[in-house]
């Protein structure tokens, strides 16, 4: 049975800088409620219980937390930290240390001084586990990539460096979604396998690979789509609603 459905925001639930479609995320508000946390009882077995695990920051994972009404903990800065909505609390990620917060601050300075000298691109506030930086332009966001992943291959050679069409992440060893995907699996009990990962750029590629069900929006790059078990119709939010029915179906058929 597929008892967690799990989804990455950007490029999944909503573009970057574009506006939310409203009555899509009441849908997937009603699958979230009717679905409870993965321990409630009285929740239907054919419905998985639906979370999060985003680059983004806490506040604005928190956030949409709380438009979908989750019940399950989620993943924040890529794994970095867990937010459970039914506690409200904030978990960091047992590698999170001050001597990895000090390396971290390193890359920070140089992004903010250099990476982004001269474009429109800034620095992406709030984070604490993963340095990033954020802009409008694809085409100016692709052209500094090899600029960041020449300066940590030199600095930080056990650092990785991914990218969307609108940021540039590093990530510290360890810390990705695929640890935290494992690490949320030892807290509810949930093996991997029972889980399903909707993801749509390079920073999902592993997740993805790491789950018993992997899915795509229409919009994902074509390495993805190429390596994902299902590739869904519609794009964005319309996908991710696609592939939560998939979801239940497959678990309505198992069950039969």
């Amino acid at each position: 049975m597929i008892r967690l459905f799990v989804s990455d925001i950007d490029g999944c639930l909503a573009e970057p800088y574009q506006p939310y479609s409203l009555a899509h995320f009441q849908i997937l508000a009603g699958y979230a409620r009717a679905a409870g946390g993965v321990h409630e009882d009285g929740r239907s077995p054919a419905l998985p219980s639906l979370t999060l695990c985003s680059g983004r920051p806490y506040p604005y994972v928190e956030a949409m937390t709380q438009v979908l009404g989750l019940r399950v903990p989620v993943l924040f800065e890529s794994g970095g930290g867990l937010f459970d909505p039914v506690t409200a609390r904030v978990t960091w990620h047992p590698l999170v240390t001050a001597e990895l917060e000090e390396r971290l601050e390193d890359v920070r300075r140089w992004m903010r001084t250099e990476a982004i000298r001269g474009t429109r691109m800034s620095y992406d506030i709030g984070k604490r586990t993963q340095v990033g930086v954020i802009g409008p332009d694809p085409a100016e966001v692709a052209e500094r990539v090899p600029l960041v992943e020449a300066y940590v291959a030199e600095h930080h050679p056990d650092m990785r460096v991914f990218h969307t069409p609108v940021s540039i992440d590093v990530l510290p060893p360890g810390i990705d979604k695929r640890e935290g995907l494992r690490w949320l699996g030892e807290r509810l009990g949930i093996a991997p396998a029972e889980m399903a990962y909707m993801g749509d750029t390079n920073g999902d590629l592993e997740a993805l690979s790491s789950v018993g069900y992997s899915f795509a929006p229409a919009n994902a790059t074509p390495e993805v789509r190429a390596r994902v078990d299902v590739v869904t119709r519609g794009a964005v939010i319309e996908g991710v609603l696609s592939a939560y029915r998939w979801c239940i179906a497959e678990n309505e058929r198992k069950a039969a």
